[in-house]
């Protein structure tokens, strides 16, 4: 599909899936976060432009008024981003605007129709076609109870065929439902019901009970379901339940025991039956999982442990693979829930490390505060009385990374050096290729390039000879040392390669991470097709959430708008990231969002805008790191330009001069000529008065 990555596409599809295929009774998970909503409508914004491209589109949502507030939310979100010839359709019942007054309202490109209830006329005309011959005498009574409603006319006439015209039928449109169940066979009510777990759509190899072709028949002629031409996951078709109210009172007739016993079966089955497609249903297996450890809880089911430990381990797996794909968001959100379901189903310690390392982690992707750095060190606490493992030396090393924002390099090197040394004693070469490339930061934040160079390509090596999930991690590191170092050919061939390995990928931080070092090497050699590498960065940072991402992207997304002339975009860009963060509360991006906020000063100073380049260039100043290197030395720049704009020269030869005291020894190649540059000619001016 053009403009759009099939592991993207599948991505998506998963997402919605999920939304889906739950039911009422399952947990709203992280849709109701802004950022996990932003993340996800970004993403279906993406999908739906490359989808229909310039040709005209349309999406019939049935239902609405039982969708959950995220979702709806979530719609909203969809159309304040999509510019795609798109004509959202949304049936719904007058209660959903008794639950959202506002749905719809101010928009200029939404009209809402209201649908009346049916007039006498209409309704009798509808009764008797779908009566037919020999109906009339129940005419009358059919207008006169369902009021206008063409669902309960629908269901009270399929009743009277039934079960003849001598038919008792319930005064509501959901007694009615459940009575035309009732008056199936068992095997076809037992069918209707099993199907009834799986969603509105299902697969009849996906029952526990193996439904005959007489069921299968009278299930549709009495318009329960009906048969798509669409495949399900074993190739068999797909059912899908006339209207989503057969299904809902379905589920409601089944008791909580036989609701365990068929959750639990399709989640077993759609485990084995997905394939190759295992991933793009790994979240449907680990809801069905769980769903059935809850029920069987609340029975207090002797099965309860069994199945609380495969729903955990269920959660577990979906979060981590997540994580490994850049949707962190949705991680956190697998990962609490398979977190909650251990503690319900006592799973060991021992055997949560996993989920509590991931926790921690992604906490401090997402919220980069100290609440996150003091989940990381009980995180690493717990790991320690483990011994040994994996856990730890992830753990160790993102608190070596959160170290270094404190100016205590001593401490941050003893944490790499021990991550390195306890990744060696667990014999993993894979976790010992990961901490090896992590221990380069040091090098780098301190402008020991060639040290670091040499360094990232042994981690390199490392890396490919186990197959390990880090290459484009650190091929962009490679890339971005080497512009560093002004090595700007290299740099461009790194990129390149980088792009070429996420292709193969596909996992969306390696898309990221590629985009963002082409982005780079294109702006560090002058070609103008960085606009577009650093605008796709910046797509992808927004979908994947977490600050630094985010705040990496922005910056080069900034200077590759202001190098094609358009400050005004690459003001509007860092305004936004702001507005999506909370610098007072992120301690652990300080370096960051100083950088954020140098940017912000050199597009002011270009700008004429001296009051906001003064603000930001005294931010930035005050919050980067003393030993970022380069963070501190932009900013002390940016500071110095805007100093000599005002004529405080005394000012700006301190502040130049301690520049050149910071990466004079260093082998920052551009940044070093930048100040000696800045500094040859501020001594060529007038001394000051």
């Amino acid at each position: 599909m053009a403009g759009l990555d099939e592991q993207e596409a599948r991505a998506i599809a998963r997402e919605l899936t999920t939304l889906a295929l739950a039911d009422e009774s399952g947990v709203p998970g992280e849709l109701a976060s802004d950022e996990r909503r932003r993340e996800l409508a970004l993403g279906m914004t993406r999908y739906l432009a490359a989808r229909l491209g310039s040709a005209p589109g349309t999406i019939v949502l049935e239902d609405l008024h039982w969708a959950e507030e995220p979702f709806l939310a979530l719609l909203e979100e969809l159309l304040e981003h999509l510019r795609a010839p798109l004509l959202l359709l949304c049936l719904a019942r007058p209660d959903l605007l008794e639950r959202r007054p506002s749905w719809g309202a101010g928009r200029t490109n939404a009209i809402a129709i209201s649908l009346e209830p049916l007039d006498t006329r209409e309704t009798e005309t509808l009764a008797r076609e779908l009566l037919g011959e020999g109906g009339e005498s129940r005419v009358d009574e059919i207008v006169e109870r369902t009021e206008g409603n063409p669902l309960f006319v629908e269901e009270f006439v399929h009743m009277l065929l039934d079960q003849g015209s001598k038919a008792v039928v319930p005064p509501t449109l959901h007694g009615v439902i459940a009575a035309r169940l009732d008056a199936t066979s068992p095997s076809v009510k037992r069918l209707i019901q099993e199907a009834s777990v799986v969603g509105r759509a299902f697969w009849l190899d996906a029952l526990p009970s193996t439904p005959s072709t007489r069921d299968i028949d009278e299930a549709e002629r009495r318009g329960l379901i009906s048969q798509r031409a669409r495949r399900g996951p074993t190739g068999t078709n797909t059912f899908v339940f006339r209207h989503g109210l057969i299904r809902d009172v379905a589920y409601a007739s089944l008791s909580k025991a036989e609701r365990i016993q068929v959750h639990d079966h399709y989640s077993r089955w759609l485990e084995t039956a997905a394939g190759e497609r295992a991933q793009e249903y790994a979240e449907i297996v680990a809801y069905h999982a769980e769903r059935a450890f809850e029920l069987a809880r609340e029975l207090e089911a002797p099965a309860a442990p069994e199945l609380g430990r495969r729903a955990f381990a269920e959660l577990s797996r979906t979060a981590a693979a997540a994580s490994a794909r850049g949707e962190f968001r949705a991680a956190r959100e697998l990962n609490d829930r398979g977190l909650r379901v251990a503690e319900k189903a006592s799973i060991p310690m021992a055997d949560q490390a996993a989920s509590r390392t991931l926790a921690a982690i992604v906490s401090l992707r997402l919220d980069s505060d100290t609440a996150a750095v003091n989940e990381l060190d009980r995180a690493i606490a717990a790991a320690r009385a483990l011994g040994p493992s994996t856990e730890l030396v992830r753990l160790l090393v993102w608190r070596a990374s959160s170290v270094t924002i404190f100016d205590d390099l001593d401490e941050s090197q003893h944490l790499f050096e021990e991550a390195v040394a306890l990744a060696r004693q667990t014999g993993d070469r894979e976790i010992l290729a990961y901490a090896v490339w992590a221990s380069s930061e040091p090098l780098g934040l301190t402008g020991q390039l060639e040290k670091q160079a040499s360094l990232l390509n042994d981690a390199l090596a490392q890396i490919r000879a186990t197959a390990a999930p880090y290459e484009i991690a650190c091929l962009a590191e490679i890339c971005v040392n080497a512009i560093r170092r002004g090595d700007k050919k290299c740099a461009r061939q790194i990129a390149d390669e980088a792009i070429a390995s996420a292709q193969t990928t596909g996992r969306r931080m390696d898309r990221w991470r590629a985009a963002w070092a082409l982005a780079a090497s294109l702006l560090a050699n002058g070609d103008p097709e960085a606009l577009s590498a650093a605008e796709e960065a910046f797509a992808l940072a927004r979908e994947i959430g977490g600050p630094g991402a985010l705040m990496e992207a922005a910056v080069t997304a900034s200077r590759a708008r202001q190098a094609a002339s358009d400050l005004d975009g690459a003001r509007a860009v860092l305004e936004e990231t702001f507005a999506q963060l909370d610098p007072a509360r992120m301690t652990v991006q300080r370096d960051a969002i100083a950088r954020l906020e140098t940017r912000r000063a050199e597009v002011a100073i270009a700008r004429g805008d001296l009051e906001t380049a003064r603000t930001s260039a005294t931010m930035a100043v005050r919050l980067a790191p003393r030993w970022h290197i380069e963070t501190r030395t932009a900013a002390l720049l940016a500071a110095a330009v805007l100093a000599l704009m005002e004529e405080r020269t005394v000012e700006a030869r301190g502040l130049i001069a301690e520049a050149n005291t910071l990466v004079g020894p260093t082998e920052y190649r551009d940044l070093r000529s930048k100040a000696q540059d800045l500094a040859e000619s501020v001594a060529a001016r007038a001394p000051a008065r």
